[in-house]
């Protein structure tokens, strides 16, 4: 039989905590203090409170100093997303690869994060698939100056549009995106992020991502000039829904409104 180290053992007990704080209960009464942990995993108090302890020093678990309950940490809640965010650029990958050697432009994966559109992913007729480190990637830019901002804006209600920018203005590009699949966006200032994007949804229904095209030669969204790169529409549509295909979509599951 084999024996678990008192590492492991401590680090099971750990995850039990953390799991204890990811409850239906936890969550419903914002919390969950070290008794009523305790009495949930049949352990003592004290081992519990060390724990906790351990876990909150890492940033992993936070505790409300006036109820004296204790939550997951955002430290946990940015190790998540940045997994999410290796395993969605390595689904990625192959469709990428494909829309870059069809199109003959450079093709990006971008995420929403704080109202920014990130790009986590760059590849170009050619090259290797890499993360993108820029100084744009790191900042993110605003959803008004690129083809995924609006992709990425499917979700949100119109009334929150207004942080971002001209609400009605976003509330039109993201209602072009919902009749028609995609968005085309010119970009006037010659920064290079004229483009097609198309959004990519995950098995909830929910847009996680979008694949964006760079194409310097494509018209604004809705002119008649847009036929000329329909090629680029169709391969860009096709590879997010592909991608979310893979991500567990159902493109017969009526999207999340």
């Amino acid at each position: 039989m084999e024996v678990s180290s008192p590492q492991s053992v401590g680090l099971r007990r750990d995850l039990e905590v953390l799991r204890e704080l990811a409850s239906e209960e936890s969550l419903r009464r914002g919390g969950l203090g070290v008794v009523r942990i305790a009495e949930r995993l049949g352990r003592e108090k004290s081992q519990v409170s060390r724990a906790l302890r351990a876990l909150e020093a890492e940033g992993m678990v936070e505790r409300d100093p006036r109820t004296r309950t204790y939550q997951l940490g955002w430290a946990l809640y940015t190790l998540a997303a940045r997994g999410v965010e290796t395993r969605l650029v390595r689904a990625a990958a192959t469709w990428l690869r494909g829309l870059a050697e069809q199109t003959g432009h450079t093709v990006r994966l971008c995420v929403l994060i704080g109202g920014q559109v990130l790009t986590l992913a760059v590849l170009a007729p050619g090259q290797t698939l890499y993360q993108d480190s820029s100084a744009e990637a790191e900042a993110g830019v605003a959803v008004t100056e690129t083809a995924a901002g609006p992709a990425l804006l499917l979700d949100w209600p119109p009334d929150s549009l207004e942080q971002l920018g001209t609400a009605d203005e976003l509330a039109e590009r993201v209602d072009r995106v919902r009749s028609r699949g995609y968005y085309a966006h010119i970009d006037g200032s010659g920064a290079g992020r004229s483009g097609v994007a198309a959004p990519v949804r995950d098995f909830r229904g929910i847009v996680l991502a979008a694949v964006e095209v760079a194409s310097p030669d494509v018209p604004p969204d809705g002119a008649v000039e847009l036929e000329p790169v329909q090629d680029v529409v169709a391969a860009v549509r096709a590879a997010a829904a592909g991608l979310s295909d893979d991500l567990g979509h159902d493109s017969r599951t009526p999207a999340r409104r």
